[in-house]
């Protein structure tokens, strides 16, 4: 860009004149020169801008070209860059939500307190080992066969699991029996013959002893089939 100067004019006055200028035109000069030099500065600082777009094109160019090549690459490899995105961006704003900002305040507040209990966890984890060393090494000196305890309680823990008797129906079957065996201890008292046959008259007295009855006999099948 061309740099841009100033001249002045100076004016000759009439023959018999004694001055060589107005004031009016000497504060016009001055305007004039004040207004030129702030027009060089700002053709300095546009010169100095454009040098920097000229230097920032190609670095922009090789940053473009280089994120187009990770989009393909990861388009290759399956992934849907749009789709992630749109799960990034919801993601943030989940987190960002009044609810999980007052729960990440909570979770930093506990920090400090987790950072202690993880430093004294392998201390107390050492603690409970030796504990039971200690133990096992007492029960072997008092003849107690460790090994043989232990596949026994294997083996019951299996036979407790196939006999079905943490299903559902099994353990209804056992809370109805230990309500009314509570019920039973605070409010039974001595049954006459008379009373005895009265009860049989009873739906629910009735309903328990077909109960018995069935179980008796199922019991029975089977104590028969395992002899």
């Amino acid at each position: 860009m061309k740099t841009l100067t100033s001249h002045t004019q100076h004016t000759t006055a009439p023959p018999g004149n004694g001055h060589t200028s107005t004031p009016n035109s000497e504060g016009t000069t001055e305007l004039l020169t004040l207004i030129l030099d702030r027009l060089e500065r700002m053709e300095q600082r546009f010169d100095h801008y454009e040098a920097l777009v000229r230097q920032a094109l190609p670095v922009a160019g090789i940053m473009t070209d280089t994120v187009d090549g990770w989009m393909a690459q990861l388009r290759q490899s399956g992934i849907d860059v749009d789709e992630r995105t749109k799960e990034t961006l919801r993601l943030l704003a989940e987190l960002t939500a009044p609810q999980s900002m007052e729960a990440l305040h909570t979770l930093i507040g506990v920090l400090p307190t987790l950072g202690v209990l993880l430093r004294q966890a392998p201390g107390a984890i050492a603690a409970m080992v030796d504990t039971g060393d200690e133990l096992v090494l007492h029960l072997r000196e008092s003849g107690i066969d460790i090994e043989h305890v232990g596949r026994r309680g294997a083996k019951a823990v299996k036979a407790l699991i196939d006999s079905n008797i943490l299903e559902d129906a099994a353990i209804a079957v056992i809370s109805n029996a230990a309500q009314s065996l509570e019920e039973s201890a605070c409010t039974a008292r001595p049954a006459s013959l008379f009373g005895l046959i009265r009860a049989l008259g009873d739906p629910d007295v009735q309903r328990a002893l077909g109960f018995f009855l069935t179980f008796a006999k199922s019991f029975g099948s089977r104590c028969k089939t395992s002899a």
